[in-house]
């Protein structure tokens, strides 16, 4: 294992243990196997510090929002009609009502122990240690690894676009859990999705190392998903960063990755069924803008939005 997964997974792991420790619901027995996994590795410790600090710094900009949003969720709970929509939704409502899904809807908790991440509606564009751009995705989060003979990031969740330093001897490469991206200097999309990984040529031409199979150059323009053992034929893809621009632009697209791509700019749950997440959608939506957006495809492909409050959106198929 390399040491940026095992950062990454220490991070995860510090996250649920502070979960489940301030969930109320803790036991005694899960205050001790948190410490004793502390104690475990130094490198564990360091992630469990990391984590603290990194919530003392979101606190005060947590609270301020949450103090708003409290009570404009208790508003909606009070009313019978509304509360039993979201009684419903019982993950919703057990997580809302600890306070810590609204926390990572604003802002990811995997940001806390991540070198660099956006919350929900943000883009932003980093200058890296080498001079590279990295430009991340709304809900996204890298970690860095930069020496002498090295210049990568880890995309743990989300998307990112590189324009990698040209005239530096070393590679650049995004890893993901499924393998890797390198260029020497082409601009590329990457995106971790919860089954494979989404590499796109923006210039020129990059290579795309899956973890345990044969590696494929992406000419200009194209894109290929990829496992870690498998890579999908490389086509037509130069769409698939206008999201740095807050469109999303798509062409015969399931509605499902339509909805996902606009969840990481909602703070509430954005959710599709089955039948729905299906249907064709092409067009040009914006990301800054998800109820418009929602509105557009309503009014073009036969489904209903249903809203319950800022926390809440069902899309289903029209009913005949």
């Amino acid at each position: 294992m390399s040491r940026e997964q095992t950062v990454a997974e220490a991070g995860d792991r510090a996250i649920g243990f502070w979960v489940k420790l301030t969930s109320g619901e803790a036991t005694d027995a899960d205050h001790a196997a948190c410490a004793a996994w502390r104690a475990a590795d130094p490198a564990h410790e360091h992630a469990w510090a990391r984590l603290q600090q990194g919530l003392s710094q979101s606190v005060g900009r947590l609270e301020s929002v949450m103090k708003n949003e409290h009570h404009a969720l208790r508003r909606t709970l009070v009313r019978p009609a509304r509360r039993r929509v979201l009684l419903n939704a019982a993950a919703l409502a057990g997580a809302a009502a600890a306070g810590g899904w609204v926390a990572n809807r604003i802002s990811p908790l995997g940001n806390l122990t991540a070198d660099l991440g956006t919350a929900t509606g943000e883009r932003r564009t980093y200058t890296l240690p080498d001079g590279s751009l990295l430009t991340l995705d709304a809900r996204s989060r890298v970690d860095l690894d930069f020496t002498a003979d090295a210049r990568s990031v880890r995309l743990l969740e989300g998307a990112l676009v590189v324009q990698p330093r040209t005239g530096l001897t070393a590679m650049f490469a995004v890893h993901t859990a499924h393998g890797q991206v390198r260029s020497a200097g082409a601009g590329c999309m990457v995106r971790l999705e919860e089954e494979a990984s989404l590499a796109v040529a923006l210039q020129s031409s990059v290579e795309v190392l899956p973890r345990d199979a044969s590696p494929l150059t992406l000419a200009m323009g194209q894109g290929a998903r990829f496992g870690a053992a498998w890579a999908d034929r490389p086509q037509a893809m130069e769409d698939a960063a206008s999201w740095r621009e807050g469109w999303l632009k798509v062409r015969d697209q399931p509605l499902g990755e339509i909805a996902a791509a606009l969840a990481s700019y909602r703070t509430g749950v954005l959710r599709v069924s089955p039948q729905a997440a299906r249907l064709a959608v092409s067009g040009l939506y914006p990301l800054d803008d998800t109820d418009r957006a929602l509105s557009a495809l309503e009014h073009t492909l036969p489904i209903t939005v249903s809203r319950y409050t800022r926390w809440l959106t069902l899309i289903d198929v029209r009913p005949a």
